[in-house]
């Protein structure tokens, strides 16, 4: 596959899938890559650029969510005799996104990106930064799927008032270290194989109905955690989060892999626990899910301040 070639086929087909525009230019523009988790309607709204994340079953690549979608991802998934592996947006994507949004009118540009201890996505875009058009300001999230993704949303938001890249990015530091995230993979099979988690070890877990709880840490997705079955296991993730917060307001994210229903009751008792203001769920998609394996839970949340 010509990622470029891909891209630009993608651009013409889907120009407000990628590329999110209005008539009104503004000062300020986000890019964000597809392992952040932002919803469709907040790409569109927030007019956020997001760059696909590369997904590979064998000698075959697919740009996430343009040439793969979900239900495909998981049709494949299932057929697979070897798990698929994953491959970060290139720079020249980076680039592209950078030098689209500079002729739509961007003065400056704020790159944010999953944890760059967990991915090249981030490197990436500092590579390509270098030959934009425009100053690019990369945002390490030292998280992933909607524990970044609250971070692209917010720092959109931010640039649709007006605010500042220096207060912006100053406030965007705040949001990151008030990210609260726990998750519970079904299986460990993915993540040991991905090398994501390195003190994950092994299938002990898994034979002993044993469900880690794992938490973005630094940038790095750690075991902090465990319960017996996954019942214990979410509710774990909950009174964690419950813990750091409290009562006060917060945004909460919950991303899954092709568990539809059990996410939503998840929520119930997520709504049950936390103030939540603002809420998202989302299938965590073909990237994600290839190195987390369907049925993983995640759980992100931050106080609205």
């Amino acid at each position: 596959m010509q990622v470029g070639h891909s891209l630009a086929v993608a651009l013409s087909l889907f120009p407000c899938f990628l590329f999110c525009s209005e008539d009104r230019p503004l000062y300020i523009r986000v890019v964000t890559d597809s392992s952040t988790n932002v919803l469709d309607s907040y790409l569109q709204r927030l007019r956020i650029v997001e760059t696909p994340a590369i997904v590979n079953f064998g000698a075959e690549s697919f740009l996430n969510k343009v040439e793969l979608s979900v239900e495909e991802f998981y049709h494949r998934l299932a057929a697979a005799g070897k798990l698929p592996t994953t491959s970060q947006p290139t720079p020249r994507q980076f680039l592209d996104a950078y030098q689209h949004l500079a002729n739509e009118g961007a003065a400056e540009i704020v790159a944010v990106c999953v944890s760059g201890r967990m991915s090249g996505t981030l490197n990436s875009a500092i590579i390509a930064a270098q030959e934009a058009p425009v100053p690019v300001h990369t945002w390490d999230t030292e998280s992933a799927s909607l524990g970044a993704g609250w971070q692209a949303i917010a720092a959109a938001e931010m640039a649709q008032e007006g605010v500042g890249s220096a207060t912006l990015l100053e406030r965007l530091t705040a949001i990151r270290q008030r990210m609260q995230t726990a998750a519970t993979p079904a299986t460990l099979r993915n993540l040991v194989a991905s090398g994501r988690v390195p003190r994950l070890r092994g299938n002990i877990g898994d034979l002993l109905n044993v469900k880690p709880i794992l938490s973005m840490i630094n940038g790095m997705l750690e075991p902090v955690d465990q319960a017996r079955g996954r019942r214990q296991a979410l509710a774990r993730m909950v009174e964690r989060i419950a813990a750091a917060v409290g009562e006060r307001p917060v945004r909460v994210g919950i991303a899954h892999a092709n568990i539809a229903q059990e996410a939503a009751e998840f929520l119930a008792a997520v709504r049950a626990r936390l103030n939540a203001v603002d809420e998202i769920v989302t299938d965590i998609g073909p990237a994600l899910a290839a190195l987390a394996g369907p049925g993983i839970l995640i759980l992100a949340a931050y106080t609205v301040e």
